[in-house]
């Protein structure tokens, strides 16, 4: 951890109670979940929308919590009850919580890596400490760790034993990137694509790149920027004296894709290009879906040889990446193809996940399944209607949605659709679903992640599993 109380007391706070004689204690866990506090532990009291943790302060001093850190307005109401309590006050605990971590980050000269964009964050970040961990000790966050408690949570983990952060940055509102910088203060930064999630607060893809491209300013001279060469709105942002590797499809990147086929499965085969630091092409034969995963293994490559990593180990390190827990995993219900893509949706990626609907080789019929997009402020119809022009398009014979905004969706479908339907309940949907669908055919289910969309594919293979079982 950071040191000592001494050391704690560097972060911006109103005042501390009752740690003189703590001072020069040294400092075990940092956490803000009450159940997991044992004695000797720092506690950040965060509010939540259902619980207030400072209303466990008391009781986890009691059981030997070496100090909690609380929200001066709250202990400006409590006071005269708690006299006694080791108490570190401040502002806002989540900023405090936010400091603790850069504090740590600080007494470690560590390289990091973060990892942002608006989609493929976490699939990329999965490669690339996949691909490091050939020749370092990595730290990563775990899962989608990435926000202002996700981050900061990750950062308290490195210790001496780890040779280099892989850090994932999420967004959705101006200057939560460049906050996360300050926290994390990052050495390399890697940007996926600028793409519509969250357009409601960042008002425009331009405001987008904005927002992503706050992790090159963040960057100092000779540290290193990864750069998607095939996105528009990202050049020009990498800062003077910054180093680059760029990767994509153009001509002159590094690290250059040059083709991309799917397998019957859905699985990618990519061949690159990187004369800069190979003599021969690349072939990749991923476990990763859709055309899209050649830009994650691409980047993971980019990662690799800027840290000096061996391409034999580099190619077997991202071969065996799958897709990450709901994004695009495919599963078998009964003979019917069923892809699982309902962590989060925009429209983007769900025009990466159609085009991969579209490229599987079925005998059968191509079903989806949409549930509202969210996020989108003023366009959010717009760009319902848009996807539902886009299945016309791709001829796609079975529409269902799910939710609200999303019944543009099917609106805008119906003219061309065998069937286009519109659902508010999801056990309704499951049940019509499953009658429609026969072996052979494929579904794709995809929405917003509060939508909660793999509700729906549980309850259909739930429903597969036991008539084929039936059967």
């Amino acid at each position: 951890m950071i040191g000592t109380v001494t050391d704690l007391l560097r972060i911006p706070h109103v005042f501390a109670k009752n740690c003189e004689h703590l001072a020069a204690h040294a400092l075990g866990r940092v956490v803000t979940d009450s159940r997991e506090a044992k004695q000797g532990d720092v506690f950040v009291a965060f509010r939540g929308a259902r619980v207030d943790a400072h209303d466990f302060v008391a009781e986890l001093c009691a059981r030997g919590v070496l100090l909690c850190v609380v929200e001066n307005r709250w202990y400006r109401k409590h006071a005269a009850e708690i006299t006694e309590l080791p108490l570190l006050v401040v502002r806002d605990t989540m900023r405090a919580y936010g400091d603790i971590a850069r504090l740590h980050r600080e007494r470690f000269t560590v390289p990091v890596l973060a990892v942002t964009g608006s989609n493929g964050k976490t699939t990329t970040k999965e490669m690339i400490a996949a691909v490091l961990r050939t020749k370092y000790r990595v730290l990563q966050n775990a899962g989608n760790f990435n926000n202002h408690i996700g981050l900061p949570a990750t950062l308290l983990e490195l210790t001496d034993a780890h040779d280099v952060v892989v850090a994932e940055m999420g967004t959705n509102q101006p200057g939560d990137i460049a906050y996360l910088c300050t926290i994390a203060q990052p050495t390399h930064g890697l940007i996926t694509n600028i793409g519509r999630a969250h357009i409601e607060k960042l008002r425009s893809r331009e405001g987008i790149a904005q927002e992503k491209a706050a992790l090159f300013a963040a960057l100092s001279p000779q540290d290193l920027a990864l750069v998607n060469a095939d996105e528009p709105l990202l050049r020009g942002t990498v800062p003077r004296g910054v180093r680059r590797i760029t990767y994509g499809t153009r001509a002159g990147s590094d690290i250059r894709i040059t083709d991309v086929t799917l397998d019957r499965a859905g699985r990618a085969r990519v061949r690159i290009e990187a004369p800069r630091f190979v003599r021969r092409p690349v072939m990749l034969r991923l476990q990763a879906v859709g055309r899209h995963a050649a830009y994650n293994a691409a980047a993971a490559l980019a990662a690799g040889f800027a840290f000096g990593c061996g391409i034999r180990a580099m190619k077997r390190a991202v071969e065996h990446v799958a897709s990450y827990d709901k994004r695009m995993q495919i599963s078998d219900a009964a003979g019917i193809t069923v892809i699982n893509d309902t962590y989060n949706a925009n429209p983007d990626s769900v025009l990466a996940a159609l085009d991969l609907l579209q490229q599987l080789d079925i005998p059968g019929r191509r079903c989806v399944v949409l549930g509202d997009m969210l996020e989108l402020g003023t366009v959010s119809r717009q760009e319902h209607e848009a996807i539902g022009a886009a299945l016309v398009a791709a001829d796609i014979p079975y529409v269902m949605t799910y939710g609200t905004r999303s019944r543009a969706i099917s609106s805008a479908a119906r003219s061309m659709a065998a069937v286009s339907r519109h659902f508010t309940d999801k056990q309704r949907l499951v049940d019509e679903l499953a009658a429609l669908l026969d072996a052979g055919d494929a579904v794709l289910i995809k929405g917003s992640r509060s939508m909660k969309m793999e509700e729906i594919v549980d309850g259909f293979l739930r429903r597969s599993t036991s008539e084929e079982e039936r059967a």
